[in-house]
């Protein structure tokens, strides 16, 4: 009688430690889970928010060179050209907000990147060089904004 209780709390034992063993492993595996999830989430905004910053640095720098090219010669190839590219570039930068705008989390973090790229795209039609330097610093301003904004949203 004593072997058979023995061998019975034994078992009640080992079944015991596989149901603790295995809800332990399971929550561990959830967490394991969860926290690749988050340094998906984490690399990826930053991927989108660099891919962001750079379209959009280049973007500007395309505004400006039309602004000049049209000032040099309006109806010049350089100007037909520059433009071209400007327009490449603005095609560029508005994919980039697009993926800004899909990964987000903050309302606050969307609307700068979208104020960055407004400011940019009036580059071109600047009346003069004052107004032109004037309003590319403050795009580069509103840029520099929404990397502040940006890196708190990667930590």
């Amino acid at each position: 009688m004593d072997v058979a209780i023995s061998a019975l709390i034994a078992i009640a034992g080992t079944l015991l430690g596989s149901a603790v063993t295995h809800a332990f492993q399971r929550k561990a595996s959830a967490q394991d889970h969860l926290f690749a999830a988050q340094q998906q989430i984490r690399s990826d905004r930053m991927t989108v928010y660099s891919d962001f910053a750079g379209a959009l640095t280049e973007f500007r720098r395309g505004q400006q060179d039309r602004w000049h090219r049209w000032n040099e010669d309006p109806d010049g190839s350089a100007f037909i050209e520059a433009r071209t590219e400007a327009y490449r570039l603005r095609g560029i930068a508005l994919h980039a907000l697009f993926r800004v705008q899909l990964i987000a989390s903050a309302r606050t973090l969307i609307d700068t990147a979208q104020d960055a790229y407004a400011l940019t795209s009036t580059l071109h039609k600047a009346s003069d060089k004052t107004e032109l330097s004037a309003v590319g610093t403050q795009a580069r301003e509103v840029l520099e904004q929404f990397i502040k904004l940006a890196s708190s949203d990667v930590q």
